[in-house]
């Protein structure tokens, strides 16, 4: 079988999935409008034959829907079509398969959704738990062991802190990546500050050092700022975040319309009146030189623009 993982966070806007899953069938990169995506997709799932001719490829294409409640438009189209595919390719003889498993975080999202949706994606679910004590061990211990696999860098005492910490919060093992991180970055800081010599040492990270991070994680400026930030600067940041996540920046580099083309995105898949309709240019130029000037966010903008942004680029 063919098995292809997308995932909506990931996407600019809920219809790039389109091109997204067109481009992992045919291992070319798509020119052309996701609508045209659209259409390839839909010929290629309900015809005996493929694009280009006659084709004896009838194998099974396994398609991994993650975070889809981020796919969420307003006609809700896009799960519908990609929930619609897999019936209608069962019913083409010596056609192909489809299988497309959806995951949320939102545990009541097929509740939400239309009902000719609904009855495409089905109530057949699985609930997943959080994550406990042990298994939050296992798997930190499995990335430590990943990353250093000759010398452990953390105390079997502090994953198992981080692990208990993260299990009795929220179950979410990204909050003890989190937590890991900034007490390995703790520890590469002291080991600075005392030269060369402390590495001779074999320093390793301590469970005082997971309770800084975690303290740090938790209880910081910054958790509060966005604690307490509006419903647009939620969306702004939001939006941020995911398109460094997207693109694997760690410092943005995005212009305007790719800000903005997220929130939209995020706006109309959350549901919530709060955020809709999505803030304007020239709202989200006002949200970003708000979020700048309290050094929430750095901002640089273009030569035409040197000290506040009007138009142009966030980093």
């Amino acid at each position: 079988f063919n098995f292809i993982a997308l995932n909506g966070m990931e996407m600019r806007h809920p219809f790039e999935s389109y091109v997204k899953l067109w481009e992992a069938i045919t291992n070319r990169k798509h020119v052309g409008s996701h609508e045209k995506a659209c259409q390839m997709l839909e010929y290629h799932f309900t015809n005996p034959k493929a694009l280009h001719g006659e084709d004896d490829d009838h194998s099974v294409t396994i398609v991994l829907l993650d975070e889809i409640e981020y796919l969420v438009t307003e006609k809700q189209s896009v799960l519908y079509n990609f929930f619609d595919w897999p019936k209608r390719a069962a019913s083409v003889p010596n056609g192909r398969r489809l299988v497309v498993i959806g995951i949320s975080n939102t545990l009541n999202l097929a509740e939400q959704l239309m009902p000719s949706v609904q009855s495409r994606v089905g109530s057949e679910r699985i609930v997943f738990k959080a994550y406990g004590v042990k298994e939050a061990a296992a798997i930190l211990r499995a990335k430590v062991s990943k990353a250093s696999p000759v010398y452990s860098i953390f105390d079997d005492d502090a994953i198992l802190f981080a692990a208990k910490k993260t299990a009795a919060m929220s179950g979410d093992i990204r909050k003890a990546f989190q937590i890991c991180r900034g007490a390995a970055e703790l520890l590469l800081q002291r080991c600075q500050e005392a030269g060369s010599e402390a590495l001779l040492s074999h320093p390793k990270v301590r469970i005082s050092d997971v309770q800084k991070a975690s303290r740090e994680s938790f209880d910081s400026a910054l958790v509060t700022a966005v604690s307490f930030s509006t419903p647009f600067q939620a969306l702004l940041l939001v939006s941020l975040a995911s398109l460094c996540r997207t693109t694997g920046r760690e410092v943005g580099g995005f212009d305007m319309t790719d800000i903005l083309t997220k929130m939209e995105a995020l706006s109309g898949s959350s549901g919530d009146p709060q955020y809709s309709p999505p803030p304007t240019m020239g709202e989200t130029i006002q949200l970003l030189n708000r979020l700048a000037e309290v050094r929430f966010i750095p901002l640089f903008s273009s030569s035409l623009c040197p000290r506040r942004l009007s138009s142009g680029v966030f980093h």
